[in-house]
């Protein structure tokens, strides 16, 4: 491990540390278009983003059809000693109710958070107002219901705590921060048209770029383009949802990053980390393996051709070649990790783990 930790820290300072804010495109002068607008000019992209899981972080918690097809679901919560039950009403309204010798109280469930290719969390309003999240998730890795992730290590200290852990405002804002387009600070709930991860997330508002490009006078298009940003900044851009990258000289939470088991699940913390990162032409960015617009491939070989493009006897700076194999290089050197129930994620720390062990 140590041996590691200091090849870490001699390659992190390689990295080219823009100093770039991602939220700044997010508050420039321009009104938001919505993303069907996007469609008449981008009409490919459009259709590709508008399926994938970006896309669908965020939904009523009536559309998923994980959810409804699996319902009604009773579970007993030891922790809380509640009988838990997750039912649609007549009214089509989804609820879950947390039932004690005392009393029954129910949190009235709104949206689904997660796309559910690991898994969906409803969250509601409880009786009071207040939002919670549900103490009961759908997982894609069962195809069932279960506590949500760490419910059941905080023993509820209310009867509405049995439905699930509450939110208070600014935390809410938070979750929906990231999985909406266009939040708002006055309003925590977000428009139907707002919801997922859509164009506008990622390139700024764009009503002022649709007059610009309809205009005889081009000259700035008013968009933002992340493709165009160096690794460091596309990291830091991304990481705003999956984990802000540490700058080169924050030797502490580089150090935390590397120790911690639970950081895999932010790839823009991890990735810095890499020599791939630090060293490759260029940098390598967020998107040199991934199309923003569509999930994760499929095909490991179209994942791992960067890789190969670099780690190869043709390659212009001759970096080392595996002595082991010339394919399935992720399933060594990113190798998928469980540090929540039912969710494995990919370590974006790029590097060679003797015995799988860090």
């Amino acid at each position: 491990m140590r041996l590691v930790f200091i090849l870490a820290l001699v390659a992190v300072p390689m990295a080219s540390q823009t100093l770039w804010t991602p939220e700044h495109f997010w508050t420039q002068e321009s009104a938001y278009a919505g993303a069907r607008a996007c469609a008449g000019c981008h009409a490919e992209i459009y259709k590709k983003q508008e399926t994938s899981n970006h896309a669908r972080t965020l939904r009523p918690v009536e559309e998923p059809g994980e959810i409804g097809a699996h319902l009604p679901f009773e579970i007993f919560d030891r922790t809380s000693g509640a009988k838990l039950s997750l039912s649609r009403g007549i009214d089509g309204r989804m609820a879950l109710a947390a039932q004690t010798d005392a009393s029954v109280e129910r949190l009235a469930l709104e949206w689904a958070f997660g796309s559910g290719a690991k898994g969906i969390t409803p969250v509601g309003r409880l009786q009071s107002g207040g939002f919670a999240e549900s103490r009961v998730s759908w997982y894609a890795a069962t195809g069932e219901f279960d506590f949500t992730t760490g419910a059941t290590k905080f023993v509820p200290r209310t009867h509405s705590d049995s439905l699930g852990r509450p939110l208070g405002k600014e935390e809410i804002r938070e979750c929906f921060g990231c999985h909406t387009t266009g939040a708002s600070r006055d309003e925590a709930a977000p428009a139907r048209n707002n919801m997922g991860i859509r164009c506008e997330r990622c390139h700024g508002p764009g009503a002022e770029h649709i007059r610009a490009m309809s205009s005889t006078e081009r000259a700035d298009k008013k968009i933002f383009h992340p493709g165009g940003l160096d690794a460091y900044a596309q990291a830091q851009m991304c990481g705003v949802c999956h984990g802000r990258p540490p700058q080169d000289t924050d030797f502490q939470t580089i150090r935390f990053i590397q120790e911690a088991p639970n950081t895999v699940r932010f790839p823009s913390q991890r990735l810095v980390l890499s020599r791939c990162f630090n060293e490759a032409e260029n940098g390598l960015r967020c998107t040199t393996c991934h199309d923003p617009h569509t999930n994760v491939a499929g095909n490991r070989a179209a994942l791992e051709k960067p890789c190969l493009s670099c780690h190869s006897s043709g390659a212009r700076r001759q970096p080392k070649i595996c002595p082991v194999a010339n394919q399935n290089c992720s399933s060594c050197h990113m190798p998928k990790q469980q540090v929540m129930a039912h969710s494995m994620f990919t370590d974006h720390w790029i590097r060679v783990i003797r015995n799988q062990v860090q």
